[in-house]
């Protein structure tokens, strides 16, 4: 008689199924690309946000003006409000020609709305959109983003400022 040692050619099968079928079922659940996508467009938005304000203060610069100016930039966008205005530092302030500083709620709403085309980055003052505004005092803004609100931009409309926390 022989003495078998080893796997039949059937146990071998077997075992490679489970194991294809265990990790078409657990793989998903260890990779998550759904939170890395959020992440690089929550990036993405941010630093769109970032280079618009330095692009308004660049523009400020070169205009000479060296003082706040109300309705500097003319924006057609009637979601946005009315024209971007800027403080005497050269950075977006409002958009409601009501002041030259950065002062509420409102305002933060506006300079975002003014700085990025608000139908890929909605924003407002509760949860209801895909970024939350909320005025700090100090004419400073954070923005969050509502789905993980670990993830925020906060913007000092006094420096011109933008940090972005991820």
């Amino acid at each position: 008689m022989r003495q078998s040692s080893g796997f039949t050619l059937i146990e071998l099968i077997i075992v490679i199924v489970l194991i294809g079928v265990l990790s078409v079922v657990a793989l998903p659940k260890f990779i998550d690309f759904s939170g890395d996508a959020s992440q690089a467009t929550f990036r993405s938005t941010a630093s769109a946000f970032k280079s618009g304000i330095d692009f308004i203060h660049l523009k400020w610069q070169v205009a000479g003006n060296n003082e706040a100016q109300q309705d500097f930039i003319a924006i057609a966008d009637p979601a946005v409000g009315g024209d971007l205005s800027v403080n005497a530092n050269g950075f977006p302030a409002d958009t409601r020609g009501t002041s030259l500083t950065l002062n509420s709620d409102n305002d933060c709403l506006d300079v975002w709305r003014a700085v990025l085309n608000t139908r890929d980055a909605s924003v407002a003052t509760n949860d209801s959109a895909l970024y939350e505004a909320q005025y700090n005092n100090n004419f400073t803004c954070t923005y969050s983003l509502v789905s993980n609100p670990s993830l925020t931009v906060d913007y000092d409309s006094t420096t011109g400022a933008v940090s972005i926390n991820f």
